[in-house]
């Protein structure tokens, strides 16, 4: 009788193995989002960048003042590493690929020149992951960034504080989509001497969307 029992209790447990190893072949979930995986991270992207000139003249024109909005075409490229779901570094190049679009007012004829732009930039990331695939970032750093002027010389070549501020969305684990904007620079940089003297006001900023990859 407990000879029966025994055999009786074996072969249920090798039938209820039996059903478990068969769903699970037939049941494979997937993986579990992991959306706060750290790691390296590359991207690409288009950027939309415009620099606004406010020129004034002191000396030998006093009082001559251009307003002048120059837009380039670009292409930014970008690498980085996520700490967390919530900080990442981050570095990013810009570099223009066609000549600038340039418009002043008043107009000013046969104006040359302005057809090239490239920036860099640090950052610290700070993100808000508001859902799993969803987050929201800011971008807080140092920027360097380079304008050619008129033949001769370069309107900008200069270092300032830099800060954006975007939006992502992760499509796979390791691939997301995003989109940002960023102020390069704005200050004011003039030359002073005894025969010319002048201000430019100047402000760059980018519109920026892309792809990232995630390692």
């Amino acid at each position: 009788m407990i000879k029966k029992t025994v055999l009786s209790g074996i072969t249920v447990l090798a039938l209820g193995t039996a059903a478990i190893q068969a769903e699970s072949t037939f049941y494979d979930p997937a993986p579990a989002y992991a959306p706060g995986t750290a790691g390296p991270y590359i991207g690409l992207g288009y950027s939309r960048a415009s620099v606004d000139d406010n020129y004034f003249e002191f000396y030998p024109y006093d009082g001559y003042s251009v307003d002048a909005q120059i837009d380039f075409d670009s292409m930014m490229f970008q690498a980085g590493y996520k700490y967390n779901p919530y900080i990442a570094f981050e570095f990013r190049y810009w570099i223009s690929v066609g000549d600038g679009d340039i418009s002043t007012n008043p107009t000013v004829p046969n104006i040359a020149g302005y057809n090239d732009f490239d920036a860099w930039g640090v950052y610290l990331k700070p993100m808000y992951p508001v859902t799993p695939e969803f987050n929201i970032y800011g971008l807080l750093g140092f920027s360097g960034t380079y304008v050619e002027g008129e033949p001769g010389w370069d309107l900008l070549n200069d270092a300032d504080f830099s800060w954006g501020g975007g939006v992502s969305f992760d499509v796979t684990l390791n691939i997301s989509i995003f989109v940002d904007y960023v102020q390069l620079f704005d200050d004011t940089i003039g030359f002073y001497s005894y025969d010319y003297e002048y201000e430019d006001d100047i402000r760059v900023d980018t519109w920026n969307i892309g792809i990232n990859y995630k390692f």
